[in-house]
């Protein structure tokens, strides 16, 4: 019996012994290449949903199949810890985590989405989970934009207790031009977008008006009775800012105006008492001559940092755009 509960401790604590420096503020300094994912075509445009045990899987657009367009990959994945951390390919050892559970709703909605033209720009959505709602029905979503008709257009795949429902536009995001990138807030009051709309690619915010601690469901999130749209001046500039990426009251974004390091650099700027800040060029550790691309900021939990994945056309990687991973900032 001594015996069990000793090895039952030892599974627990795997999670907390591997990536105990990291919680413990060991800041991730170093830029880390995410080799395992990354391949001799242009890799961009991540998604790794929230985890509470290190297993997670990670989505991105990739060139490695259609050759000539971006189409939506999937893979399992895990955090590791071996010096330094890093985000692995998920090897099977027989034990399923919870998180695995949406995998394959989630790749039946990216086999739906795929198609001889561009698919950019995933992002999950579960309620309950990524933004406040009902836990008790099932509500995940797939969005994402593709140019099958032209321009970028804002779309989603919806998985609920039916099944799996869509394509539907997200018309209330789109316009004649190029639209992208939706990111949400967890109380699903705003969701910010990148368009063309206005000539150059600037971030926009969608706000939909709601009570306090009312719930987020479908109707109200995607369909709202009322909502306003914005260009985000604060953010903004006469150049282009592309991908908005927020969480925790960071946003992420790239932008090539002047004063950056070259090409496309990293932006953040954080959002309190209702106002932004002015935006941060994430510095030389970041961002290279070369371009920086899509930032995302997953919700990790099990870090006192900003954790943040974003791409790169920077020499040294496998070829075109790559994966790459670092901290971006402290939490506290």
């Amino acid at each position: 019996m001594k015996k069990f509960l000793a090895i039952a401790l030892l599974l627990q604590s795997c999670w907390p012994i591997e990536l105990g420096k990291r919680k413990d503020g060991d800041f991730l300094d170093e830029v880390v290449r995410l080799d395992e994912f990354n391949s001799e075509f242009d890799d961009y445009n991540s998604n790794l949903p929230y985890n509470k045990s290190g297993h997670t899987f990670l989505t991105f657009s990739s060139k490695r199949d259609r050759k000539s367009v971006f189409n939506l990959v999937n893979f399992q994945a895990q955090f590791t810890y071996n010096k330094r951390l890093n985000l692995e390919i998920y090897k099977p050892n027989g034990v399923q985590y919870d998180r695995f559970s949406d995998r394959g709703a989630l790749e039946g909605m990216i086999n739906r989405a795929n198609g001889n033209f561009n698919v950019f720009g995933p992002k999950t959505l579960l309620l309950g989970d990524d933004i406040q709602g009902n836990i008790s029905e099932r509500n995940f979503f797939l969005f994402y934009a593709d140019d099958s008709e032209g321009n970028m257009q804002i779309k989603y795949y919806w998985n609920n207790n039916k099944g799996i429902e869509g394509p539907y536009n997200f018309d209330i995001l789109n316009s004649a031009a190029d639209d992208g990138y939706p990111s949400f807030s967890y109380q699903g009051d705003k969701i910010f977008f990148s368009s063309n709309r206005d000539g150059n690619f600037d971030i926009y915010e969608l706000s939909i008006p709601r009570a306090e601690n009312e719930q987020v469901t479908p109707e109200n999130l995607l369909h709202p009775k009322s909502y306003k749209i914005r260009k985000v001046e604060e953010l903004s500039s006469p150049y282009d800012d592309k991908c908005p990426y927020f969480h925790d009251g960071t946003m992420v974004f790239v932008s090539d105006r002047p004063g950056g390091i070259g090409g496309q650099d990293i932006y953040y700027a954080t959002y309190e008492n209702e106002k932004w800040g002015v935006p941060i060029n994430a510095g030389s550790r970041v961002n290279t001559a070369s371009n920086e691309y899509r930032p995302i900021l997953p919700k990790t939990n099990n870090f006192n940092y900003r954790l943040m994945i974003f791409s790169s056309d920077r020499p040294g990687g496998k070829g075109g755009y790559d994966l790459y991973m670092t901290g971006l900032t402290k939490k506290w």
